[in-house]
Order: structure tokens, then sequence, then C-alpha cells
């Protein structure tokens, strides 16, 4: 109860091309993931790790490559004398939420937020879906037209990255230090963690 579902329902409807899910197919995985590059909202991702091996498999491979646009996952397709190995991209945007901790292959390219549970002197307005969706609307268009006069800028970025950073945490930190930069306020260095 510290949040984790609601998370992701509230960005649901702010985000690109949401995908909502808290299970799915190795298959439909890996093919929805490169058809629609959705944003991958997971849920009970400790039970996906958990749960059946080839899902587990399949999803760790999915997001230990999917963090960078070159990311692929190689899969046999078709059926007998016509079975080809075809690559899926593998790149998305994702939130994951689960209990515990993610196995250490998809931790080491994550960026990990912590909940913990609302105390009671702490208020909050209950959320509900349709008005959540209604009120998101026009924030999801501000960032929608953000992004797209932004791309080109954020397309040739090159951020000074916090020195602290192993390679992998750099290629994860880039694009969103590099929209901090945008912002040209206290985000930018709040953004660097020194």
């Amino acid at each position: 109860r510290a949040g984790k579902t609601r998370t992701l329902e509230v960005l649901e409807p702010i985000v690109a091309k949401p995908w909502f899910t808290g299970r799915t197919s190795a298959a439909a995985l890996v093919r929805k993931v490169d058809k629609d590059r959705p944003t991958l909202l997971l849920d009970e991702s400790d039970a996906a790790f958990g749960g059946e091996k080839e899902y587990a498999e399949a999803l760790r491979g999915q997001l230990n490559t999917g963090y960078r646009k070159s990311g692929k996952s190689s899969l046999c397709t078709g059926q007998g004398a016509k079975m080809d190995v075809h690559d899926f991209s593998t790149f998305c945007a994702k939130a994951i939420a689960g209990i515990g901790t993610l196995p250490d292959t998809v931790a080491d390219r994550s960026i990990p937020i912590t909940l913990r549970r609302r105390l009671s002197d702490e208020p909050c307005e209950r959320w509900r879906e349709r008005d959540g969706h209604a009120e998101a609307a026009p924030l999801r268009d501000l960032l929608a037209a953000w992004g797209a006069k932004a791309l080109e800028h954020l397309r040739d970025a090159r951020p000074e990255l916090p020195s602290n950073l192993g390679d992998r945490q750099a290629d994860v930190w880039e694009p969103l230090i590099a929209i901090a930069d945008m912002a040209q306020d206290h985000r930018h260095q709040a953004a660097r963690f020194d």
C-alpha cells in the first residue's frame, strides 16, 4: 500500500502510448514493444521475475537491452522451412513497480524510486481514473508539444555527466540530465546529484 500501482495509474494518462500490464507472455512482450514502442507500465515485477522462468528471462532480456535505442531481442519466427531469425527492437520507455529489489542486471539499468506508505496525517486527494485522465489531458498535450520542439536539441545534446556515474548509469541518466539542462533552473544542478 505504498502506491506502486497508483504511481503507474497516474503515469498512464500522461505518457506516450501507455501499455499498463501486470502480466503478458514472452512472445507478446517482445512483439508489442517492437511494433508499438509503447511506454511499458509494468506492475507486479516481483511476481514476474519470481514466476515462470521463460517469461522472467524474456522480461530480463527486454529490460537489459531496452534502455538504449539499439537494443534488440533475436527470436526465431515462421515455421518449418520458412523459419528465420528476426531482430525485434526492445527500446521503449518503461516504469516498473514491484515489491523488493529488481534483478541486479535490471537494477543496474534503472533509476530507482523508493515509495513508502502515506502516514495518516498526510492527506491526499483520492484518485479516480476517469477524473484523472480528464485532468491529465492538458498536461499530456503540453508534454507532447514540448517534446516535439525539444527533440532536435535533445538528439544532439551531450550534457556534462557526473564523474561518479558508471558507464551504464551514465547511459541511463544522460537523457534526463539533458532535459534538466534545458530547464536552466535549479533542476540543472539537482539532476547531477553531486
